[in-house]
């Protein structure tokens, strides 16, 4: 009898840690999809193209916020498509540029993030 105590709390404990570690799996889950829709969102960014320089700063300031999510995201793959986004958007020499990247950019965010 004394061995069924300590079990039974083993056991208990067993199922705790697989029922935190779904919870966990879903709160990370949620998460990505959060962060992917905040990047596509950012990667689908167009710029008001009546101003010049006022769209090139838009673009690079949106590449900063990509940035900023890419340092936040929990796969290395989406890590990796969301830097190379940013970086992509940040080296634009103007945002007609960005347009013409912009597609390319935004499909390798999209099958990053499993889409």
């Amino acid at each position: 009898m004394r061995l069924i105590g300590p079990l039974a709390a083993a056991v208990i404990a067993l199922g705790s840690l697989t029922a935190c570690d779904a919870i966990q799996g879903v709160s990370n889950t949620a998460d990505k999809v959060k962060l992917c829709a905040d990047a596509i969102s950012l990667v689908g960014f167009s710029p008001d193209m009546s101003d010049p320089q006022k769209a090139l700063e838009e673009t690079q300031a949106k590449a900063k916020e990509l940035e900023t999510l890419a340092s936040s995201a929990p796969d290395e793959q989406v890590k990796k498509a969301l830097e190379e986004a940013a970086n992509g958007m940040q080296n634009v020499n103007s945002a007609a540029d960005w347009v013409q990247q912009k597609a390319d950019l935004a499909a390798k965010v999209s099958s990053a993030c499993g889409g």
